[in-house]
């Protein structure tokens, strides 16, 4: 939920539609200093542009050791660019009984890429966030939510076969004893969780024919296919 960018000239930026100058001017100066700090591999400076504000002590060493791994891997940056939030972007995440949101609300995305970097590995993205004018690596702050049953551990879905980028996805799932609810844009996806209390996928497409899959830690617990129009719905067993 974090990672970001830099830049010397104007020409090296593809920014937000609807910035204004003055937005532009700032934008280019802190992809500047981004790319200053990555160049020098200086920490200092690095930490000068995350915005900290809320976060514990503990949080800032987490998040700027974090942006260290991403950004001083003795690469050359390549370019820097600007672009909106995507439709989905999650600004709150519960994992390990735990709350985590940024210490201001992003306003897009970042992206940094490095010279040698094949099919895109390695390069990064991350939100920003503008505060008082001032462009800023959008920081994390975490709450602890009490929750005292097992660990979370690596939930996820896939869709595979003939129309899976065409379906409708919704998703309910547990994490932390915390229930969480989201319409999916992709057909396929891990992250941290207790279960899925149910996941319903719907085909408006008459030549559908793929197999949905839920795993828990890595072993599959769910499989079941859909062939034309129709919809598939798994629910937790009590």
């Amino acid at each position: 939920m974090i990672k970001h960018l830099l830049a010397i000239t104007l020409s090296l930026f593809a920014f937000t539609s609807g910035a204004t100058a003055a937005e532009d001017a700032d934008s280019e100066k802190f992809a500047i200093a981004l790319r200053t700090a990555i160049t020098e591999k200086d920490d200092q400076k690095l930490e000068a542009l995350i915005y900290h504000e809320g976060a514990s002590p503990e949080d800032k060493q987490r998040m700027t050791a974090m942006l260290q791994r991403l950004y001083f891997n003795g690469k050359e940056v390549d370019a820097i660019s600007f672009e909106p939030l995507p439709t989905d972007f999650e600004s709150v995440l519960i994992v390990q009984g735990r709350k985590i949101e940024p210490t201001s609300p992003p306003k897009g995305m970042v992206n940094v890429t490095f010279k040698g970097a094949v099919n895109g590995q390695g390069n990064s993205s991350g939100a920003y966030a503008v505060v008082d004018g001032k462009f800023y690596l959008v920081g994390m702050k975490s709450t602890d939510l009490g929750w005292k049953g097992p660990p979370d551990k690596n939930i996820g879905f896939s869709v595979v076969g003939q129309g899976a980028s065409e379906l409708q996805i919704h998703g309910v799932w547990n994490a932390s004893g915390v229930e969480l609810k989201k319409e999916f844009k992709t057909s396929g996806i891990t992250f941290w969780g207790q279960h899925f209390e149910e996941l319903n996928v719907k085909s408006v497409n008459d030549d559908c024919d793929v197999t949905i899959s839920i795993t828990e830690d890595g072993k599959e617990i769910y499989s079941e296919p859909l062939k034309g129009k129709g919809s598939v719905q798994y629910k937790k067993k009590s």
